[in-house]
């Protein structure tokens, strides 16, 4: 009997601790599995809170960014919004949990927030880049360095002329060389083709380039608040174009060759055609666009698009100007009509010994007075020539200011091309501040349908934090112990 007894307590006991390894494995195995429903519930959280990007941008612009205030301007709509997601993939829309789990969300946090203009906007700069990559767009600006690198630079050539001949040649005495000019000379007639540009653009440069069914606004618009407002404004370049100095003319030649390169057109690829085929422009103006001339905008900064395309068209003919007036050099006919009418206006003047500088300086106002009509074509959406000939020169030296369309050509470069080669100039903080302008242009046009829209609030990275508990399922009372699970996700568009 003793033995008996004995027996049924060792199996008593056995049983015993079969029992309990039966429910501490199925424990064991119930919170695993709980485990693994959580990360997939985090990881589905994840990818439904990456479908909240703004569906605009993304269709307008091709970026991928989201706004986790929701609009709010706090961050704690976001952490609502995630708790919301888990809550009702882990226990059900009831809340309730079903079967052996139920969860409790203890803690949901936005860890970190990579907004669209930190790190001096790598994301948007990258997600452009990626863009264009994959797009299989044409690439515009590539093809158009294609297109310069084929100019002849013969600027050096047009400096060391100007340098050597362009000098006050005093072959008399001073007395003699300023004396005051003679009744006979002071009667002559000789219209300077300077006072006549002058005239021209008296109302400003744009006024006078303009096509007449051109119409741009003078409206202005406030972007002080906008995402390129940490940045400090671009002081204007101040050019003569009086052509009353050989000095201005020397050190502006000096200036271009020093800085004409090319090199960006290429580098800076992407973003060139990026801005080329998602803004507007002067010629190209887009009706959902706040601002029509979008690109002249990143270039200027500006607060009306007047001023903007009058900025740009200032740019371009600085540009420009130093190709014709190299023809004019190359141009012995030209060169010798400049020469004439030089010896008549000093000779009107009495100031014989300075024929050859004001030869040079009216070659540099006839320059100037081409490219004014060359401007005129580009913005009637024309082309023009990218190296000039006799052919296709289109201005005469006694009839400037007229206000001439140049000539239209096949294969040539369009307004936009322009504009392509004035935003490959940009570097280093410069080339920061166009793209800072570009969101302020995306931030106005997304405005028109959401008035709250911010690129303040914007990131293209998040981190979301939190714990998330499991019940136990064998304690009950108030002092049962969960199991908690510590998550980290990462959002990355």
């Amino acid at each position: 009997m003793n033995n008996k007894g004995q027996t049924t307590v060792l199996f008593s006991l056995i049983i015993s601790v079969l029992f309990l390894f039966t429910l501490t494995a199925l424990e064991v195995g119930r919170v695993y599995m709980g485990r693994v429903k959580i990360r997939a519930v985090v990881h589905s959280t994840r990818s439904s809170i990456m479908a909240d990007y703004n569906s605009e941008l993304f269709e307008r612009y091709h970026l991928l960014f989201m706004d986790p205030t929701y609009g709010t301007g706090s961050e704690a709509a976001f952490e609502e919004k995630v708790t919301d997601y888990l809550e009702c993939s882990l226990n059900g829309e009831k809340g309730t949990g079903s079967g052996m789990y139920q969860f409790f969300l203890e803690e949901v946090s936005l860890a970190e927030k990579r907004g669209i203009l930190d790190e001096n906007m790598k994301q948007l700069k990258e997600q452009i880049t990626e863009y264009e990559k994959t797009a299989g767009v044409v690439h515009k600006a590539a093809n158009l360095a294609k297109k310069l690198d084929q100019k002849e630079n013969a600027v050096e050539g047009a400096i060391r002329e100007t340098e050597m001949n362009g000098v006050e040649l005093i072959t008399e005495s001073n007395e003699e060389s300023t004396k005051s000019p003679s009744e006979d000379q002071s009667n002559m007639e000789v219209t300077d083709p300077r006072d006549t540009i002058k005239e021209a653009l008296k109302f400003g440069t744009l006024a006078f380039v303009l096509p007449k069914e051109c119409n741009i606004s003078k409206k202005e618009y406030d972007f002080k608040e906008a995402p390129s407002g940490q940045y400090d404004k671009e002081q204007e370049k101040k050019r003569d174009n009086s052509f009353q100095d050989i000095g201005f003319l020397k050190s502006f030649l000096k200036e271009y060759a020093k800085e004409e390169s090319f090199g960006g057109l290429k580098k800076q690829a992407a973003v060139l055609d990026y801005a080329d085929s998602h803004f507007s422009n002067g010629v190209n103006q887009k009706d959902t666009s706040v601002l029509k001339c979008e690109l002249e905008y990143i270039l200027q900064g500006k607060s009306s698009d007047y001023d903007n395309l009058q900025g740009v068209i200032n740019e371009m003919i600085w540009l420009r100007m130093p190709v014709n007036y190299v023809y004019l050099l190359s141009d012995t006919e030209k060169k010798s009509e400049a020469l004439t009418l030089a010896a008549a206006i000093c000779a009107a003047t009495g100031t014989e010994a300075l024929i050859e500088v004001v030869k040079y300086l009216l070659l540099g106002c006839w320059a100037y007075g081409e490219t004014l009509c060359e401007m005129n074509t580009l913005l009637e959406g024309g082309k023009i020539a990218l190296i000039k000939n006799k052919e296709n020169w289109n201005t005469d030296l006694k009839n400037l200011g007229m206000g001439k369309t140049a000539q239209k050509v096949e294969g040539g470069l369009s307004y936009s091309d322009y504009l392509m080669i004035l935003l490959a100039e940009k570097r280093g903080k410069k080339l920061d501040i166009c793209y800072a302008r570009m969101l302020d242009v995306m931030e106005l046009n997304l405005r028109q349908n959401d008035p709250d829209f911010c690129f303040a609030n914007c990131a293209g990275a998040l981190t979301m934090q939190g714990k998330i508990n499991i019940n136990p399922l064998f304690i009950k009372g108030k002092e049962r112990t969960f199991y908690g699970v510590c998550f980290e996700e990462e959002i990355t568009y």
